[in-house]
């Protein structure tokens, strides 16, 4: 092996975040209700905006969305579980109705929740998260 032949290696998450995107944008393209406006250039916590479409109208109501991908098995009632950070639930808080999307790679399937769902859900929980 030359020195030339000595590459990096690109991981799982990578490749996670590839599929996860794609899963969603595909999603949007098939949508009559939604555009995808595109990605956040400088990711602090939303990686895409998608643009509300009323009867057919853009509206230039967007909706920021923070998509995670995960290899990990569903919960016993099918659900699935993604840690959220502190940080990043408050960055997307500043937005009315942004929400994160699951991707669920062993299923191939898209899991939505707001982030207001998220909050409570924190908020609820009995633990100090804040």
């Amino acid at each position: 092996m030359s020195s030339f032949d000595d590459l990096p290696k690109r991981d799982r998450n990578h490749a996670l975040e590839s599929e996860t995107e794609a899963a969603f944008q595909a999603l949007i393209a098939e949508s009559r209700d939604f555009v995808f406006q595109g990605g956040d250039r400088k990711d602090y916590g939303t990686d895409c905006l998608i643009e509300v479409v009323a009867d057919g109208h853009p509206t230039n109501a967007r909706l920021h969305v923070q998509l995670k991908g995960t290899d990990r098995a569903l919960n016993d009632d099918d659900s699935l579980s993604i840690s959220v950070d502190r940080t990043n639930l408050n960055y997307l808080i500043a937005q009315p109705y942004s929400f994160y999307v699951a991707y669920h790679a062993p299923t191939k399937s898209l899991r939505v929740s707001f982030v207001e769902a998220v909050l409570r859900r924190y908020e609820h929980s009995g633990k100090n998260w804040a």
